[in-house]
């Protein structure tokens, strides 16, 4: 059906509602919030109607360009599961998806033949604002989707990406763009943004970074200036950065804490203008491998420290990628308590999707791997109890317990491994014993909290329990009401002696043997990007780039959609060749990816100061050598689709680096 652009009555939308997802048949009939009156910010806490506002909420970032029909599914979801707050993006710079909401600078009407963008805004605030849903709104992004600050960057012909903290030109067009959809009225409700009570936030942009300024002053002065200007245009609505929360504390030497991405959490909260400080969580793609035990910490962190700035704090993004090893709905249960006991105003997970026409099974792709349906999962159950608790309504307080680790469907292929349980007893309530069982060889061990954090340990040997399939029960008996289990199935596998290569890619044939460019971040490709060559005195993969050499994150990546055989493989390792500069400063950080749930691997692991590489000599040419090995982990059930990461650490150059010899490899048992 053909959009409709022109304002249309509410109750005319509103019969035009589709249905989302909706398999979800429990009875959760919430409650809508009062939409007439704006959310404000007093001392640590969010006010409506001068009472305490607590918020659950999702993310979704397609809510601007696809159709009326999958916008109204998101939304009916959302408000079937109890949210009452969505964050969304306001921009599009530049075209996407056959969209804009600026076409150029200062540009805000869609060229011939383009759909607008701000039209589905519109939509978007209109139809959430029925359904008794706020509306948090992102204005540019640090990321290159939808445009964001490097489409400034690129408009003006900036250097690097930080040019949009600094130019003068760009400052202005960004508040340019600020000014025009703040001040916008939408066509579906002719209220002005500003005006508008359901829109709760507006967000200085999503996830900014500032790495080429580690002192944290630069985002701190922009952040400051923006968000003045945006406080005179909006003076009704809240502010926030939109940050992922790193902080800037001194002697620490993780890099979310230590300030090496340019933010400085614990100042920029305290300007005048920035009503709640923001954070996410993403431990695996952060490479934080005990996801649960360092999200919780992190959470803690950012409340205490937004109690020390009287700011209320949000958990505005998180997730655990479905293909993750470990146990999602645990995690969720854990973070969101965590995020209620600890006073936070709101927490929202990433991403509420819901039905999609143009797809076999009429369902949004789960393209990043944190896809949350309105279904009859335990995943929802647990969210939708959280959005009860946020909001102050009854709410499940049931005894429970997760198996912690293996997960559901693992293989485990070492001789030893240790099962890992965590009961969570109601308030008032203790565990008094945690069992577990192995019902195909009538084991029963009982679980210990060595410890004393919660998390309840039996070792096992795989020659004692056998190979092949095993059911894995932890019982835990609490010291009121009933027992409760958690039950998987894992695959017990037989040691591991070995590898050998199973795939290999040469390239002896003359080719690039099916790896081809993909996307940058703060680097480019030359052309031909991606060529074999013999430069090196054998058959090479070579990538002609450029890093600028000014951040410590400047990424190209190639990638292989067939990696032949790829499911038997564990491993994969390759030779990576940059050429030699005479100041011999600088470093490369390679990771991998894999293309299905984009799962990092292996993320700086391999981070090296180029000082610290071999050095070697090849047709004339010094070279630092570096061999990449990564761990594959079970990709038995994954598509065949292989990235490699090639990441610049404050490195120049202005030419090719080589990849030798990508293999793959294969336990030996």
């Amino acid at each position: 059906m053909k959009h409709i652009y022109y304002p249309l009555p509410l109750f005319t939308l509103l019969a035009a509602c589709s249905s989302g997802v909706n398999t979800n048949m429990a009875d959760n009939s919430f409650p809508l919030d009062s939409m007439e009156s704006f959310v404000i910010q007093s001392g640590d806490q969010l006010l409506l109607n001068n009472k305490p506002f607590r918020f659950a909420g999702t993310n979704n970032y397609y809510m601007h360009y696809r159709s009326h029909e999958m916008i109204d599914a998101v939304l009916d979801d959302a408000k079937e599961m109890g949210l009452n707050t969505i964050r969304v993006w306001g921009f599009m710079d530049g075209v996407s998806h056959e969209h804009t909401m600026q076409a150029e600078p200062g540009v805000y009407t869609p060229p011939p033949g383009v759909k607008s963008a701000l039209e589905k805004l519109d939509y978007t605030v209109a139809q959430a604002k029925q359904r008794g849903i706020r509306v948090v709104i992102a204005l540019t992004n640090n990321w290159g989707d939808f445009g964001g600050m490097q489409q400034y960057v690129d408009w003006f012909n900036g250097a690097h990406h930080d040019d949009f903290y600094k130019r003068a030109e760009i400052i202005n067009a960004y508040k340019n763009y600020v000014k025009h959809i703040i001040e916008h009225k939408n066509r579906y409700t002719g209220i002005a943004n500003k005006d508008e009570p359901a829109i709760m936030t507006w967000e200085l942009a999503n996830e900014p970074r500032a790495q080429s300024d580690k002192s944290g002053e630069l985002l701190y002065n922009w952040a400051k200036d923006t968000s003045n200007y945006i406080r005179e245009l909006a003076p009704s609505q809240l502010i926030a950065l939109g940050s992922e929360g790193f902080f800037k504390r001194n002697n620490n030497e993780d890099w979310t804490y230590n300030g090496g991405e340019g933010v400085d959490w614990d100042r920029i909260i305290t300007l005048p203008n920035i009503n709640y400080g923001t954070f996410h969580l993403y431990p695996e793609h952060w490479g934080k491998h005990n996801a649960e035990e360092w999200g919780t910490q992190w959470i803690k962190d950012h409340a205490s420290a937004a109690k020390k700035a009287n700011k209320p704090a949000v958990l505005e993004e998180y997730g655990i990628g479905k293909d993750e090893p470990q146990n999602r709905d645990f995690i969720y249960h854990k973070w969101t308590q965590t995020a209620y006991e600890t006073g936070l105003a709101g927490s929202m997970f990433w991403i509420l999707t819901s039905s999609d026409p143009d797809q076999p099974n009429k369902l949004y792709p789960d393209y990043d791997g944190f896809r949350i349906l309105n279904d009859d999962s335990r995943t929802t159950s647990i969210l939708v109890n959280h959005s009860k608790q946020m909001r102050g309504l009854t709410y499940s307080q049931a005894d429970t317990v997760y198996l912690a680790y293996p997960v559901d469907g693992m293989k485990v292929s070492e001789q030893s491994f240790t099962v890992r349980s965590y009961p969570m007893p109601k308030p008032g309530n203790k565990t008094q014993q945690v069992q577990l069982r192995i019902p195909e060889k009538n084991i029963s061990l009982d679980m210990t909290d060595a410890d004393g954090d919660g998390y309840y340990e039996a070792k096992l040997n795989s020659s004692d329990i056998g190979y092949g399939s095993r059911t894995l029960i932890t019982v835990a008996t609490f010291e009121q009401g009933e027992r409760q289990t958690d039950k998987i199935k894992v695959e017990i596998d037989r040691p591991i002696k070995g590898y050998e290569v199973g795939t290999k890619y040469d390239f002896e044939d003359g080719t690039t043997q099916g790896w081809q460019k993909e996307g940058t971040w703060q680097a480019s490709w030359k052309s031909p990007a991606v060529e074999p060559t013999n430069d090196l005195g054998s058959p090479m993969l070579k990538l002609n780039l450029t890093w600028p050499g000014k951040n410590d994150w400047e990424e190209l990546k190639v990638h292989n959609l067939a990696v032949e055989g790829f499911a038997q493989h564990t491993k994969m390792r390759y030779t990576l060749y940059v050429p030699a500069t005479s100041e011999g400063k600088g470093g490369v950080r390679p990771y991998a990816a894999l293309g299905d749930g984009w799962v990092k691997l292996d993320a700086d692991k391999h981070r090296k100061q180029v000082r610290d590489l071999e050095k070697i000599t090849l047709n004339g040419q010094t070279y630092y050598k570096q061999v990449v090995e990564i761990d594959l982990g079970d990709v038995s059930k994954k598509l065949p689709h292989m990235f490699l990461c090639i990441v610049g650490d404050k490195y120049p150059l202005d030419g090719s680096v080589y990849i030798d010899n990508i293999e793959f490899l294969k336990p030996i048992y």
